[in-house]
């Protein structure tokens, strides 16, 4: 996304107004990022394969979360018992010939940039998209039974750099792992011991006066991207589509207060 388109949907978030509801024209800078991307196939061929990540149900995205104007091909699949989530992708580099990778996040069934719409906390003035997200990880607890660790974490990627930052913990313990928790413990990022109300509120408190709002993410099965494989056009066209399915919906929920 341009400068210019920046400012406008900074001063567009201000005032409260809600964006999206129809596609933007495609800038020539945009068109030249999809031949970019579309022409690297041989990169993520090597790093993934297509049939196990159909298997995992794996989908790709094409945005620019980070609204520095180069577009990112992110991949999620869900794997093992634990639908443990993996998201990875790359980001066309700043000389704009070519890509550079993302490792953007392991999370479990709770990592939120793997859902089909994400809620995002976005500073106007310094035109920063933060996400907050759970992830969690179970495990044998020391006093027998199950237990499960938790975590609630801030992820910011600015110009292809990832920042991640712990906002709060929870712990949980369990007899069996298909029966509620017999213990739910929560603290805040410096481990000072909190209550489940305060842990919720968590982000607002930390963004407060940051705008909320929720962006569709434009996933695809990766079955598609497998079908245009091998033909640049066809590649440039699932990823064209996924990209103006990113900008369809952006909901400003204005201020945190």
């Amino acid at each position: 996304m341009r400068a210019w388109k920046k400012t406008v949907l900074s001063l567009t978030l201000a005032a409260g107004v809600a964006v999206g509801g129809t596609a933007e024209a495609m800038t020539s800078d945009e068109e030249q990022q999809l031949d970019v991307l579309s022409a690297q196939n041989q990169i993520w061929e090597k790093n993934m394969s297509i049939e196990e990540a159909i298997a995992q149900d794996g989908k790709f995205a094409v945005t620019d979360l980070d609204h520095n104007g180069r577009m990112e091909l992110l991949f999620t699949t869900t794997v093992g018992e634990e639908e443990f989530v993996e998201t990875w992708g790359y980001e066309v580099n700043e000389k704009g010939d070519g890509v550079s990778r993302l490792r953007f996040l392991n999370g479990s069934d709770t990592t939120r940039i793997g859902q089909p719409k994400v809620r995002m906390y976005f500073a106007c003035q310094i035109l920063k998209r933060h996400y907050v997200f759970e992830q969690a990880q179970w495990g044998p607890s020391m006093k027998g039974g199950w237990a499960r660790d938790g975590k609630l974490v801030d992820l910011c990627l600015e110009d292809g750099v990832i920042h991640q930052e712990l906002l709060g913990h929870f712990f949980e313990a369990h007899e069996k792992r298909d029966l509620p928790p017999v213990e739910i413990l929560y603290s805040d990022g410096k481990a000072n011991r909190i209550d489940e109300a305060a842990y919720r509120n968590l982000a607002r408190e930390y963004y407060d006066g940051y705008h909320v709002f929720e962006v569709k993410m434009g996933w695809t099965s990766v079955e598609e991207l497998a079908k245009a494989m091998g033909v640049q056009k066809k590649v440039r066209e699932v990823f064209a589509k996924s990209y103006a399915e990113f900008h369809e919906e952006e909901l400003d929920e204005g201020p945190v207060h």
